[in-house]
């Protein structure tokens, strides 16, 4: 198991100095799939990375040589193994991308040991995982592991970058995980800005509201549910803010900062109980979200369950 810096990573894939697998370690997902995507531009693009040609568009497209996979099943990768030993099409490297490598079960995993240990000739595997116990040892040790870690001055740098004051920095923080990169796409996705805005207001309306009418909640939902992971990941960090604050008082720890009003309000409407079961509430439905299933269904009851609990536990 080797060690290398982020920014040597990179360069090899202008230099041709690449080893055969590598594993990218970082706890947002999104971060390390964007450093994927920037060491294959430059390893596709005949300009070196410069993000605007057609190599560079059929990278961030659909390329030809990268096969994309997420915590692949042993067939998908059994595939995967026939796909990156075949001569590459339209470059010179056929590149397996494998995001959620933790998420892989045993078998899986143990499946991509002997092509990970002797890759094929002009080949190259891209691992993302979000903690390096994450995965096997046997994998990791066979990877040139990529650590990033958050940026140190993120709040300063983000707000010089951004022109936005110590509490919208700080909300960046929390979303983006510290990355300064990553806080500027969350900045520019106007939609998911918007996104989160309602789903805080809907959620703070929901566990405040006298009756137990779920209609307009649920046509949120509804209308949002191509980005349901992000809306039931920003109603659970509003949530958590909440039990904070009760438990600590110090909005330091609150994520939500450009809410704190509402999430003190609500820290003194509710127990902890209250708080740490509509939580488990909306964890069980994101886990409904993710298989078939009868979306407005699942919807009302996550609805449903959170008043159950909030009526059974409020102040």
């Amino acid at each position: 198991m080797s060690s290398i810096l982020k920014q040597s990573f990179l360069e090899s894939a202008n230099t041709g100095k690449i080893l055969g697998a590598y594993l990218i370690v970082c706890k947002r997902s999104e971060v390390a799939l964007k450093l994927c995507e920037l060491f294959l531009t430059r390893l596709y693009c005949k300009k070196g990375g410069c993000g605007t040609c057609a190599d560079c568009k059929k990278v961030k497209g659909g390329h030809v040589d990268i096969l994309r996979l997420s915590a692949p099943k042993v067939d998908e990768f059994r595939d995967a193994i026939g796909f990156v030993s075949q001569k590459a099409v339209d470059g010179v490297y056929k590149t397996i991308v494998v995001e959620k490598a933790d998420d892989m079960n045993p078998s899986a995993a143990n499946s991509m040991l002997k092509t990970l240990e002797s890759p094929p000739r002009d080949s190259v595997i891209l691992l993302s995982s979000r903690s390096v116990a994450g995965v096997l040892p046997t994998i990791a040790s066979r990877c040139a592991i990529v650590h990033l870690t958050p940026d140190e001055d993120f709040t300063q740098q983000i707000m010089r970058e951004l022109d936005i004051d110590d509490t919208s920095a700080r909300v960046l923080k929390d979303l983006s995980g510290g990355f300064a990169d990553e806080a500027v796409r969350i900045y520019n996705d106007k939609a998911f800005m918007k996104l989160r805005s309602e789903t805080i207001e809907h959620t703070h309306k929901l566990i405040n509201q006298k009756s137990s009418a779920i209609s307009a909640t649920a046509d949120f939902l509804e209308s949002g549910k191509e980005r349901i992971a992000d809306v039931v990941g920003v109603m659970q960090s509003f949530l958590h803010d909440i039990s904070v604050q009760q438990k600590t008082r110090n909005p330091a720890l609150i994520a939500n900062l450009d809410w704190r009003s509402e999430i003190e309000r609500n820290a003194s409407h509710f127990t902890s109980g209250a708080i740490s079961n509509m939580i488990r509430v909306i964890l069980e439905a994101e886990r409904r979200f993710l298989i078939p299933v009868n979306f407005r269904l699942a919807a009302e009851k996550m609805l449903f369950d959170i008043l159950e609990e909030r009526n059974r536990w409020k102040k």
